[in-house]
């Protein structure tokens, strides 16, 4: 579950003239988001790759399709909107849904004008989140090698998402 509940009092007092004085006690309850329950539930069953290309993510995502036999899409839905310094930021997120493999693939772009979706992955151009039992390390090795091939990917690793700082920001 990713909500607690606190309550809290409050006094209210409510003058409507000034020998009406009356006194209101009311609680509120508030739901508190746990950030820790929500992190584990949606990295779970869950890797990440790291790809560097000069490519646009478009042109990119259309080499991985074609090269792999995937379905890489846009989706505007779950577009990241990060705020700094008074600035917005938009990162594009791609999907690819396997629903036969209980798995869904998102291809993030980790750089927007001069910031980053990971800033602690700078040297990082793209990630490729496969989520789902299906596929296990033995896959994603064999993703990353099919990868390597693909014209206009330049470096590809797979990353440790228990090492990346800023992993709030891939939850859309």
């Amino acid at each position: 579950m990713y909500f607690g509940y606190q309550e809290e009092s409050i006094e209210h007092s409510n003058s409507q003239t000034e020998n009406d004085n009356t006194n209101c006690h009311m609680s509120v309850l508030k739901l508190k988001l746990d950030h820790d329950q929500l992190l584990e539930d949606f990295f779970e069953s869950t890797h990440v790759i790291g790809i560097v290309s000069s490519a646009r993510d478009y042109q990119l995502c259309w080499q991985i399709n074609k090269h792999m036999h995937l379905d890489f899409r846009i989706n505007n839905s779950l577009e990241i909107n990060l705020s700094k310094n008074n600035r917005a930021f938009y990162f594009s997120v791609f999907e690819f849904e396997e629903p036969i493999k209980s798995s869904v693939h998102y291809f993030y772009n980790n750089h927007c004008q001069a910031e980053y979706l990971l800033p602690e992955l700078r040297n990082v151009d793209y990630l490729w989140m496969v989520k789902g039992d299906y596929y296990q390390l033995n896959d994603i090795k064999k993703l990353i090698d099919q990868l390597r091939h693909v014209e206009l990917v330049q470096l590809v690793s797979l990353l440790d998402i228990r090492e990346i700082k800023n992993k709030m920001n891939l939850i859309f």
